[in-house]
């Protein structure tokens, strides 16, 4: 009985992560997720009462899954540039190889009709990458807090722009061409 209320909740997180990638936040009702699920719209009450706390439980698994994959960024064993690298790539399979964009963006795009709860995840998430690339850039070139802040606000605002621009002119080539500054100033060796 536990693994099915725990299967359900997955399921209509599921749904919901979909309906936010393709539309953001005002794209759904529960009526919407129930019917995908295959449930009552009073099953996903029950499991969410708000449409904040579902979108919420959401975010936090986002941020839970997305957390477990990012390497330490202070590990001795692994290359900086190889990890800045894979964060780009990854950046670029998940959004703009899937023709999506991310569900942050699309939440952050909706940020005015966001429940407080859903800005606290999105902000924390928001944040995990940002300290990630700080410390990465903190080892690659030796710098200051501020100057490894500046460089990853820079990066993670160059790598959203340039998904936009990739899915706004149906063009991937933008993406690598908008990240090719970061490529070359920290270019993969053989």
């Amino acid at each position: 009985m536990v693994s099915d209320k725990v299967n359900t909740k997955s399921k209509i997180q599921d749904v919901a992560e979909g309906f936010i990638i393709k539309g953001g936040y005002d794209s759904f009702s529960f009526r919407d997720i129930a019917e995908a699920v295959g449930i009552k719209s009073a099953s996903v009450h029950y499991h969410y009462p708000t449409k904040g706390d579902l979108v919420a439980a959401v975010m936090a698994r986002y941020i839970s899954h997305f957390s477990s994959q990012l390497p330490d960024p202070l590990s001795v064993e692994l290359n900086p540039i190889e990890m800045l690298h894979g964060f780009i790539d990854g950046f670029k399979v998940k959004v703009v190889d899937q023709g999506n964009m991310s569900l942050c963006t699309m939440l952050t795009w909706n940020k005015s009709v966001l429940p407080d709860v859903v800005c606290e995840e999105l902000a924390s998430f928001y944040n995990i990458i940002l300290d990630w690339l700080i410390k990465i850039f903190m080892r690659l070139d030796s710098v200051n807090d501020e100057k490894a802040q500046l460089q990853a606000n820079q990066l993670f605002a160059c790598l959203h722009g340039a998904s936009i621009l990739a899915q706004g002119t149906n063009n991937a080539n933008c993406f690598d061409q908008a990240v090719a500054y970061w490529r070359m100033t920290y270019p993969l060796t053989a």
